[in-house]
Formats: structure tokens, C-alpha cells, sequence
């Protein structure tokens, strides 16, 4: 998740690989082009893929992201592999960080990461640049094109090594946390080291923070429509008004609508003032999709053997600390291990500490001793 609610395409010039609907099978790929300058300047060369993946139900879904490896020649074995989860970009497929020439906020993490000489490979999640809705939220489905994007990287071509690190930022933390939990049944040929998650979105927990009427940041207002759409998933016929009243309520379409940065400084006044009379269910009923959301998606599901690196802030207000604390007992509980940084500072907090977290993706590379943080 990550909210400061921008976008170019294209669509010529794709080589189609051989089809198939294996989960991770490459479908098409083609030079990702009209990037942000400092991006391309960080790229070697940048790839539009699309590729197959598994959807909320089970089916076989076409899903598109991005590889770029770094300038210069690729390193005896190919370049290590970061898989890359982005943090929200939208909820409509136009939101897909490969139809932004800075990957709607994510060029300067795909950087730093080119810069430490590794690939990257950067799913934009089913429904974004892609067929259907987009389910949000729904972590099954997102740590399989987190996985899936890594076997579509290794049939492009590219020199790439079987080393890789999940990455995760926000959403993307969720993502890369369900793919660490999900890869040994579901990828199990993949050679994963471990995870880096930086401010994840491991449990959202809006149900109770909107009963108690203790949503406080303009975050939490502007990113509601967000959740009514990963609700609208499963329940098509839910409706804005059942739990967004007032301003919130009248700005709702147009929010759902927004790309990372797009936010209309109308808009974003909605939320700076937003009030928690402006989210309340009207009844049981209407809390319930939500409820079900949350169960069924929130984070830890199961124990990982691999080593799971998180960053994050001590006073979070869009993905509250509370929630996360609880998150993280549970994964010690159920025996990941987990090494846990909190530092001073809100949702970007991480970006204020890259140097600990792009070492840690450099240790999971070297395979050098793990510390976990766990009280048991």
C-alpha cells in the first residue's frame, strides 16, 4: 500500500514466445521504453513481459511487469535476481507502474537496486495492464505473480543467475511475504534467499479501526476507495454508501479512479480533512466483506524456512504499527524467522535507512549468517 495518489503505454513491437498457461510460461516481451531518464540511465536494458500466472480462483491469468539488468557485461552465471513487489499504484489497469515512466513512484527503489548489480524483475499484478479486475489485496494471487514474473524473467533470454531475493515494499511487502510463504509448493524449483520487506503490508486491519472511529491520517481517508474495489471483487454489488458518508462518499469515484500521484488537489483536501464519521458501516452486513477480506488475506497465513528481512516505521499511520507489531509476533510464533528494524518515522521510514536494508539483500546474496530478532 502507499498513497500519494501519475502515466505513458505502449503496445508495438512485442516478440511473442511459444504460449502455454503453465503458471510463469512467457508470453510476449518487448523493450520497455519512455522511461524516466535517471531509470534509463540505471538500466542496462529494460524488458516489457507478459506472461502467465494463477488467478484468486485458481485459473490461469495473464499478468505483464518489467526486467531490467544493469549496464555492462552480465557476471559468470548471469546477473542475481531481485524480484521486485511495488507498493499501490491504483486499482484500475492503467495504474500498472510499466505505463509510468518512473513506474508511478517505484524508479528510485529499481535503482538503487540496478545499482548494487543485480537484475530486477517487477510484476505490476494481475488486473493492472492486464485482463479482468485487479484483485487488491488478495495475497494468494499477488505472491504468485511474484514468483510467476521470476520464470518468465529466466525465459526472456536475459543473463540472469538463479540466486533471488523477494523484495517488498508496502503492498509489495504483502506480495513478497505470500510469495516467501507460498514458493516451496508452488515454485519450488526457484532458488529464493530470502526476503527484504519495507513497510509491508502484512495485516490491514480497517474493520476495527473503523468501528472504533479511529481512522486519523489523510492516508487511511484517500486509500478507502481502494479497499470498497478489493471488497468489489468478491462482491460486485457492494456499494460505495455502505461505508463512506459525507465528502469521502462524493469523492470516492474519482479516488478509485486515481494512479499513484494523480490525486486532484480537490481531492486531496477530502482527505487532509477527512473525520471518521466519514467511514462507518452502516451495519453488520456491511462490515462482514470487509471482515472476510481481511481474514482471508491478511499476513502471516504460514511459517517460512527463509530468512525474512523487515523495515519500518515506529509511528505508521497508513499501515498502523499496531497492526504490524501483531504481524510479526505471529511470524516469530509460527517460526519464521524474522529480523525486525523499527526506526523513527512513518510509512517512508524505510527510505531513510537503505543502506541497512540494501545490505541485507546483499548478506542474503552471500549467504552470511542471519540474526533473527524473534523472542522465542
Amino acid at each position: 500500500m502507499a498513497v500519494a495518489l501519475l502515466a505513458a503505454c505502449g503496445t508495438t513491437g512485442d516478440t511473442p514466445a511459444s504460449k502455454a498457461a503453465s503458471p510463469g510460461a512467457l508470453v510476449t516481451k518487448r523493450p520497455l521504453e519512455q522511461l524516466d531518464p535517471a531509470l534509463s540511465a540505471a538500466a542496462g536494458s529494460a524488458t516489457y513481459i507478459r506472461y502467465e500466472s494463477t488467478s484468486p480462483a485458481g485459473d490461469p491469468i495473464e499478468v505483464s511487469g518489467a526486467v531490467f539488468v544493469p549496464p555492462g557485461e552480465a557476471p559468470a552465471g548471469g546477473w542475481p535476481v531481485v524480484a521486485f513487489a511495488h507498493g499501490t499504484s491504483g486499482v484500475v489497469s492503467a495504474c500498472a507502474p510499466t505505463n509510468s515512466p518512473t513506474l508511478f513512484g517505484s524508479a528510485p527503489v529499481v535503482e538503487q537496486l540496478l545499482a548494487g548489480q543485480r537484475a530486477v524483475v517487477m510484476t505490476n499484478y494481475q488486473g493492472l495492464d492486464g485482463p479482468g479486475r485487479a484483485p487488491y489485496l488478495d495475497t494468494p494471487s499477488s505472491g504468485y505473480d511474484v514468483l510467476d514474473s521470476v520464470r518468465a524473467a529466466h525465459a526472456t533470454g536475459l543473463p540472469l543467475a538463479a540466486d533471488t531475493v523477494l523484495v517488498g515494499a508496502s503492498q509489495g511487502g504483502r506480495a513478497a511475504e505470500s510469495a516467501a510463504e507460498t514458493a516451496k509448493a508452488y515454485a519450488p524449483e526457484l532458488k529464493i534467499r530470502g526476503a527484504v520487506l519495507l513497510s509491508p503490508a502484512l495485516s490491514v486491519r480497517f474493520v476495527d479501526t473503523a468501528d472504533g472511529h479511529r481512522l486519523n491520517a489523510p492516508e487511511q481517508y484517500l486509500v478507502m476507495p481502494y479497499l470498497v474495489a478489493a471488497v468489489r471483487y468478491d462482491h460486485p454489488g457492494y456499494a460505495y454508501d455502505q461505508v463512506l458518508h459525507g465528502d469521502l462518499l462524493a469523492a470516492a469515484p474519482g479516488l478509485e479512479s486515481r494512479c499513484t500521484g494523480q490525486v486532484t488537489p480537490q481531492e486531496l483536501a477530502v482527505g487532509m480533512a477527512g473525520n471518521p464519521d466519514e467511514v462507518r458501516f452502516v451495519d453488520q452486513a456491511a462490515a462482514q466483506p470487509f471482515a472476510d477480506l481481511q481474514a482471508r488475506t491478511n499476513l502471516p497465513k504460514s511459517a517460512t524456512t527463509l530468512p525474512v528481512y523487515i523495515a519500518r516505521g515506529d509511528i505508521d499511520k497508513l499501515v498502523e504499527t499496531a497492526w504490524s507489531n501483531a504481524a510479526v509476533t505471529d511470524m516469530c510464533t509460527l517460526g519464521t524467522p524474522v529480523h525486525d528494524l523499527v526506526v523513527p518515522g512513518g510509512h517512508d521510514a524505510p527510505a531513510a535507512v537503505s543502506e541497512q536494508w540494501l545490505g541485507w539483500i546483499a548478506d542474503l546474496f552471500a549467504g552470511k549468517s542471519f540474526q533473527s530478532t524473534c523472542p522465542y
